[in-house]
């Protein structure tokens, strides 16, 4: 498992992925290789299509996307002796993808502040300063992605707003919604190993949830929760972090229909064991 590749994945995959595509780059990076980035098994196995949450025929239409937009390199066709290998790319660290960093290099001795000083005997003359009839309509500075804090009405919305407008009640929901922030489908691992004694920091922020989120469609609640509280026993335990090597590790959860192979039968069936009626039987004593 490729914990490293997961978390360049989540922090530094290109803006123009769709949330579809970034969780099954997420799945795909769980089965590679940290160093060669390459991916070892199948991408048609059951966990893959749980954890991406998407069936065969969108499977392959969603990876072809992601061929076409860089994010993922296709090394070798799927044959008969050998399933179908996939190399994630390289992800550059920019600030935005396509544009420079233009900020100015600091102020020091050799880059003097020659900004005139605001004084009574020197206003601000700026043409088209900030006031209410002139909204910021500037656009952001990403390409493809909106300025949510300018609405179509060119108002602008303010820095701190109270909590009656319906920005913050509907921030404030979402919130308790998360629980913590945590998300509604890990909340029942967090219950389960906590309800076992087991107190441990959950250190996960945001898109640093994937991991775990792929490992509970993978496995299961039940099997995580037992696995957590077999290791809290073996080790003092401060954070979840130390949870997900073994996590990842774990069986997938059984296929639909599957069953507990029955018992070998003893020959001749088996017999209990009964204490002799007569007590003149112990003063035989043993042969």
């Amino acid at each position: 498992m490729g914990i490293r590749l997961i978390v360049e994945v989540l922090t530094s995959a290109p803006e123009a992925l769709t949330h579809r595509e970034k969780l099954l780059l997420v799945v795909l990076a769980e089965d590679a290789n940290d160093d060669t980035r390459v991916t070892w098994n199948s991408v048609e196995r059951p966990e893959v299509l749980r954890g991406a949450k998407l069936s065969r025929a969108q499977l392959y239409a969603v990876l072809k996307s992601l061929i076409a937009k860089g994010a993922l390199e296709k090394l070798a066709a799927g044959q008969k002796n050998g399933t179908a290998k996939y190399k994630i790319a390289k992800f550059p660290e920019s600030q935005c993808l396509g544009i420079a960093d233009t900020d100015t290099p600091p102020q020091g001795p050799e880059t003097p502040d020659t900004e005139t000083a605001q004084r009574p005997s020197s206003p601000d003359t700026e043409a088209n300063g900030q006031r209410q009839e002139n909204a910021d309509t500037e656009p952001s500075q990403c390409q493809g992605i909106r300025d949510v804090s300018v609405r179509e009405s060119l108002t602008p919305t303010p820095l701190d707003p109270s909590t009656t407008t319906p920005l913050a009640s509907k921030r404030g929901s979402g919130q308790q919604s998360l629980g913590y922030g945590i998300p509604e489908a890990a909340r029942p691992l967090v219950d389960g190993i906590t309800a076992a004694g087991v107190y441990v920091r959950w250190p996960f922020k945001g898109n640093a949830w994937f991991p775990v989120l792929s490992m509970i469609a993978k496995s299961g609640v039940p099997a995580m929760v037992d696995h957590a509280i077999k290791a809290a026993s073996r080790t003092d335990v401060e954070s979840a972090n130390y949870f997900l090597k073994g996590w990842s590790e774990l069986p997938p959860i059984p296929a639909a229909g599957a069953q507990r192979p029955p018992l070998r039968a003893v020959s001749g069936g088996s017999t209990p064991h009964r204490n002799p009626q007569n007590d003149s039987d112990y003063d035989q004593g043993w042969n």
